[in-house]
């Protein structure tokens, strides 16, 4: 049902930027940021550092509206969830 949903919500233009990732069952911030900045349109560059790759993602959503589904993610630690939501408060309000 979310699937159907994320693929009408494609075709209309109120969202800038559409993302629908799949978590594995390890909860790996770098490679889920690396992830998602690769299905927006980041591109394949390389990065090292979890810090240089969210500026990266921040400066792509930056003012952007957008919808971004994690299906199948089992992490409950709220310092994981801070820490991946960092680049996303610079997204557009809606």
């Amino acid at each position: 049902l979310a699937r159907l949903l994320y693929d009408e919500m494609q075709g209309k233009a109120h969202f800038e930027l559409n993302a629908w990732v799949c978590v594995s069952d390890e909860f790996d911030i770098f490679n889920i940021t690396k992830v998602i900045f690769q299905a927006i349109g980041g591109g394949n560059q390389k990065f090292k550092d979890l810090n240089l790759l969210q500026v990266a993602l921040k400066e792509k959503i930056s003012k952007k509206r957008f919808l971004l589904v994690l299906d199948d993610v089992w992490s409950e630690s709220y310092t994981d969830w801070e820490i991946l939501e960092r680049p996303f408060l610079a997204g557009a309000p809606g």
